[in-house]
């Protein structure tokens, strides 16, 4: 990815025009509409690839915080939309706090415990 943005697009903006300069109107949006289309998703909205990217983002295990910093929310309440991905966790969790609780010491849990969620 890092290697196509280097190559297509700008030093200021992520979507350019083929000569390198700002996209004109509303060109993205159109080319958006082409590929929704060609893929028959049209009624998918631009805002739908915001919230899955959102939702995504909670089952890896972002806070609260990490998910308002990501879209520049200033409220807890907007971001608790996107939490919906996590719900059902409590037999994880329960099960995890078992395993705690069994061992005495989180330094003798299973990695896979410790690690849950992060990269």
């Amino acid at each position: 990815m890092r290697a196509a943005l280097y190559e297509y697009a700008g030093k200021d903006r992520l979507f350019i025009s083929r000569d390198g300069s700002p996209l004109r109107g509303d060109s993205l949006y159109q080319a958006f509409v082409r590929a929704r289309t060609k893929v028959g998703l049209d009624d998918l909205t631009f805002h739908d690839l915001r919230h899955t990217g959102q939702t995504l983002a909670a089952q890896t295990g972002a806070t609260l915080a990490d998910l308002m910093k990501r879209l520049g929310h200033s409220s807890m309440a907007a971001v608790r939309r996107y939490l919906h991905a996590v719900d059902g966790r409590d037999r994880e969790i329960a099960k995890a706090l078992s395993e705690l609780a069994a061992h005495g010491d989180v330094a003798r849990l299973p990695r896979r415990i410790t690690t849950h969620g992060q990269s």
